[in-house]
């Protein structure tokens, strides 16, 4: 029977078509329900989202609404009147809450938090000013408190009446309803009853809803309370809550099903046109309507038909693979060129095959096979079999991590190929693919025995780098403060007669930042740890600076004289050196008891007659002394070693050195120093000098403000710029300027490079370098320099060698 029954070809092609789009559909809504994000998860989730939302922003409406609802009631008392009685305003608080059941209570607070009215009268004449949301609101117009224990008032709104602190205030205690806000929400949102809601202050408790999670499984969405502009964000979150089974939409409403049926029927037509289509041919050959000629050459043209497909696809993937070709050529080629120009060789490694690529160089640096293929473990057996556990390690921590992972590894020495001793070390620098990083790619060089290019030479190379850039910039804001101290403080003494006492207060404070810019240079060549000993210092300075610091934690009760004169010539010997000279001599007057420490200095041109070797010239000698012994104290044995310390720190800098008296026996301790002079200190700058038009280029406000101050009270016309490009383009509009002071510390254009610019365009400007002392490079010494911080009257002594007069001579 089965046999007789006969289905049409287009029928059965339309009936697959339909239960393969009815199966498709069908293991799509079993699949999104299996992992949980099925029409119920959704609607749940859609429906917790947005009831926290318009929850959120209902809380908003009604804060603003308490803040408005404060300021009516503000109007209604009149702080201000003083003709309405505390008893009346108490009874106008009463009428106004009866109108208004959702605030608990209302008071008007005064300044100092006592209690001017309130509904309830056992309040009157109180303090609140011990709770803690007053010292939160002395500041503030408008404040949100919530109330720690107090489940019938969750917060407070209070609205300062006029300048926070210094005026009275309303506090509206919200009370139970205010926040009830779940009902009518439900109702305006269409959600079931069965959507909860939770708010949650700053401090976790909870101000409206239930503290406990809902039972069983739900979805909750928070959404944090705005405030809006006015208030800020009071810091509080609503969490709505609802169970997947009580979402609407669980089951699939009638679009959706309507949605499926369209598609199954479509699949439906669409295999029934395609069938009777494929049926035409094989009905002609079953009526016996085609010829025999045609029932053999149709085989044949589909024949040629698949072979012209076949071969089409042939042609398509051999250029395919052309291009393909050509573009590895081409990154081959760069990588070639990598490795010549940095001596690095590249490696790709699969860690699953176990299976290394890389290029091979011969010993000239040409590449004598493109690609080489070997096993990792032929790869491991170049290196000493101590250090395979080593490379495995790293690898394995490259596949486990992004970043560079390095690596040193020692070559054989019986290898194949020999290996010279001084490339036996080999770095290897593993990186992971970018992507799934099933490849490791590496790159692979040699160093030498020195050990300049290990990882752990190149980071204290970069940590050396990283810490000099630091400090110079710690140094470089520190100065800048010293120079607004200092110039702000010598134009206030030039520019106003000030009294004795005035005057010796802005002395002592310029003192401080002349001791302060000491303590900068200190810690920059502590940090650079450059060798300085043949830089020139002020000699009156550093000494002082130096003894301040020795008197207070080495000699401490011991009795410090300073007899250097301030107008001595500047010395060639880094302030380091002498201070660490300094300092050998006071450790070696504490250990043997020796009571004072004097220290003195002049000019002396008979350095080279004293048969100490130095060469002629001018010299400042600086004698250095003590005074007795302390009486009772008993005799140490000699210790040499920090006057040896000395002696050596001189003879590196190629300074003279003298010990009279080491001071170890019943004599005080005697010793002469002489430093080779720079040159005589330039004379002070003439109380009147003749104006000039200076360019001020300084990008920080502060100093460029101070700065220009100076410059003013010196009688010089100033312009500031902000930066170097704008300094460019002023001298574009007039270039009619004697000098320019520019900052070499400047962003995106330094001073050297402004200054090499402007004398170039305009030779005729003189230009002044500030930064702080030693940050200058050499390139900077063809032009006159500033150091930071500096006083008026170094920047009129600078100045007054910019003048024309000066430049003419």
């Amino acid at each position: 029977m089965l046999d007789s029954i006969r289905i049409s070809l287009k029928v059965l092609n339309a009936a697959q078509l339909a239960l393969i789009a009815a199966a498709a559909l069908l293991l799509a809504w079993i699949g999104s329900a299996l992992i949980g994000a099925g029409p119920a998860a959704d609607g749940a989730q859609r429906a917790a989202a947005t009831g926290a939302r318009a929850f959120a922003e209902a809380v908003d409406a009604e804060l603003h609404g308490g803040v408005a609802d404060a300021r009516t009631l503000a109007l209604l008392l009149r702080p201000g009147d003083p003709d309405l009685g505390e008893a009346e305003r108490a009874a106008l608080l009463r009428d106004w809450l009866a109108l208004n059941p959702r605030y608990g209570d209302a008071a008007l607070i005064g300044p100092d938090g006592s209690v001017r009215a309130a509904a309830d009268p056992r309040r009157i004449g109180g303090s609140v000013a011990r709770q803690p949301w007053f010292a939160r609101a002395r500041n503030a117009e408008i404040v949100i408190a919530t109330n720690d224990g107090d489940e019938t008032a969750p917060f407070d709104v209070i609205l300062s009446l006029g300048m926070p602190g210094r005026a009275d205030r309303i506090q509206l205690r919200a009370g139970p309803a205010f926040l009830e806000i779940g009902p009518r929400l439900r109702r305006a949102l269409d959600l079931p009853d069965t959507v909860t809601f939770t708010v949650r202050g700053a401090d976790g408790r909870v101000l409206a809803g239930t503290a406990s999670a809902p039972w069983g499984e739900h979805r909750s969405a928070s959404v944090p309370v705005q405030g809006g502009r006015e208030l800020g964000s009071p810091g509080w979150v609503v969490t709505a809550a609802a169970p997947p089974g009580a979402a609407r939409g669980a089951l699939p409403d009638g679009r959706v099903l309507a949605l499926a049926l369209a598609v199954v029927g479509a699949a439906a037509a669409l295999g029934y046109a395609l069938g009777g289509r494929a049926a035409q041919p094989l009905q002609r050959l079953a009526a016996g309507e085609a010829g025999p000629e045609e029932a053999a050459a149709s085989p044949v043209r589909e024949i040629a038909a698949l072979s012209e497909a076949v071969a089409g696809r042939s042609r398509s993937t051999g250029t395919a693979l052309a291009l393909a070709g050509t573009g590895l050529d081409r990154i081959k080629g760069r990588l070639q060129t990598f490795e010549a120009m940095s001596g690095w060789t590249c490696w790709e490694i699969d860690p699953e095959t176990r299976r290394v690529v890389w290029s091979d160089a011969d010993s000239a640096g040409t590449v004598t096979a493109s690609d080489h293929a070997t096993d990792l473990s032929d790869l491991a057996a170049w290196f000493e079999p101590e250090d395979y556990a080593l490379l495995n390690l790293t690898l394995d921590a490259a596949r486990r991590a992004d970043g560079p992972h390095d690596v040193v590894l020692r070559a054989r020495a019986d290898a194949a190929e020999p290996v010279p001793e001084a490339e036996r070390r080999v770095l290897v620098r593993f990186l992971r693919e970018a992507g799934d990083g099933r490849r490791i790619h590496a790159l692979s060089r040699a160093i030498g025995d020195g050990g300049a290019e290990t990882p752990e030479g190149l980071n204290e190379r970069r940590r050396d780098v990283v810490l000099r850039r630091v400090t110079d910039g710690i140094v470089h804001d520190f100065n800048d403060v010293l120079t607004v101290v200092s110039a702000n403080l010598g134009t206030l003494r030039r520019r106003h007669g000030l009294a004795p006492e005035p005057a010796r207060l802005v002395d002592t404070a310029l003192s401080g930042a002349e001791r302060g810019a000491a303590l900068t240079r200190r810690m920059l060549s502590l940090v650079r740890g450059e060798d300085e000993g043949i830089a020139e210092c002020d000699l009156g300075t550093t000494v002082e600076a130096a003894l301040a610091f020795m008197g207070a934690n080495v000699l401490r009760d011991v009795p410090v004289i300073n007899r250097v004169p301030g107008d001595l010539p500047r010395v060639r010997c880094a302030e380091r050196i002498l201070e660490v000279v300094l300092l050998n001599l006071a450790f070696h007057f504490r250990d043997h008891g020796l009571r004072g420490f004097a220290v003195g200095a002049v000019e002396d041109e008979g350095a080279a007659e004293t048969g100490s070797g130095l060469s002629a010239g001018l010299h400042v000698r600086l004698l250095v002394a003590s005074g007795q012994h302390e009486v009772g104290r008993p005799a140490r044995p000699a210790r040499p070693e920090s006057l040896e310390t000395v002696a050596r720190l001189l003879a590196g800098i190629e300074a003279g050195w003298r010990l009279v008296s080491d001071g170890t026996g019943e004599d005080a301790f005697v010793a002469e120093i002489w430093l080779k002079a720079s040159g005589r200190r330039p004379a002070e700058p003439p109380l009147w000098q003749p104006a000039l038009r200076v360019l001020l280029v300084e990008s920080d406000s502060l100093v460029r403000a101070s700065v220009a101050e100076a410059l003013a009270a010196l009688g010089h016309e100033v312009v500031q710029a902000a930066s170097g490009e704008h300094a460019l383009a002023l001298l574009c509009e007039s270039a009619a300027y004697d000098a320019m002071v520019a900052d070499q510390s400047m962003p995106v254009m330094t001073g050297l490079q402004l200054a090499a610019t402007v004398v170039e365009r305009y030779p005729d400007i003189r230009i002044i370098l500030a930064s702080p002392h030693g940050h200058l490079p050499a390139a900077a010494r063809q032009f006159l320099q500033l150091d930071k911080p500096f006083r008026p009257d170094d920047l009129a002594a600078v100045l007054s060698a910019a003048a024309p007069q000066v430049r003419a001579a």
